[in-house]
């Protein structure tokens, strides 16, 4: 099983750890997996500090997606402000029941 991990982490740990580089199919399919992974990780940071950390990794797995998929981060914030518009922010806390 491989898990992808940030590019200066095979520098850090020189352990007997085996390091691979993905095909560009397996980047990508890893790429999501490790947004899930982060996401996941936001959900049950328990101070500021650690979602701090853990928003910054996910805008980092973001970025690489972005830049994987050739799309400028203004790309997508400019289709995120036409959501705003559309369909409004998610400030006033309003749910529906499904």
């Amino acid at each position: 099983m491989n898990k992808l991990v940030r590019d200066k982490i095979p520098d850090i740990v020189k352990e007997d750890a085996k390091f691979d580089i993905l095909s560009n199919d397996e980047y990508r399919l890893s790429l999501r997996d490790k947004l899930v992974e982060e996401a996941k990780e936001v959900k049950i940071a328990n101070s500021r500090a650690n979602l701090v950390e853990e928003l910054g990794d996910l805008e980092e797995v973001l970025r690489a997606i972005l830049t994987d998929a050739s799309i400028t981060y203004e790309e997508m914030d400019s289709i995120r402000q036409s959501k705003v518009i559309q369909r409004g922010k998610f400030e006033k806390k309003v749910s529906i029941n499904i």
